[in-house]
């Protein structure tokens, strides 16, 4: 996945990111089977600079957003070329980066009909 190494350059440029409480959910025991996607998934920092380093590297602005519980919410953030990120967000304003890819497509689902 290319969107990999320009993550990881984002990293090495300064922006400020942790390990996320959300990558020890993998269940992974062995560290060294870890891809380098995993280690995209583990990254954390504030909302806005998260939000400002998506739209100046991959062109990507929220499309939708739904409150996980009263500690989070999580967005959909794509791009015009199909790049999407998905984010969880705490009310501390720090956001991880859950997953990330390309080739994003939207639907219209009706409820009784398609779900």
């Amino acid at each position: 996945m290319r969107r990999v190494p320009t993550v990881l350059a984002m990293m090495a440029m300064g922006v400020t990111l942790s390990a996320s409480p959300l990558a020890s959910a993998t269940g992974g025991d062995e560290p060294e089977a870890q891809s380098a996607d995993m280690l995209a998934m583990a990254m954390c920092g504030d909302r806005k600079q998260v939000l400002s380093d998506l739209q100046q590297q991959f062109s990507e602005a929220p499309m939708a957003i739904g409150q996980v519980d009263e500690q989070a919410v999580m967005e959909i953030l794509v791009s015009e070329s199909g790049s999407w990120t998905i984010l969880a967000t705490g009310t501390d304003g720090v956001s991880c980066i859950v997953s990330a890819g390309e080739g994003f497509q939207s639907t219209t689902l009706v409820r009784g009909v398609d779900i």
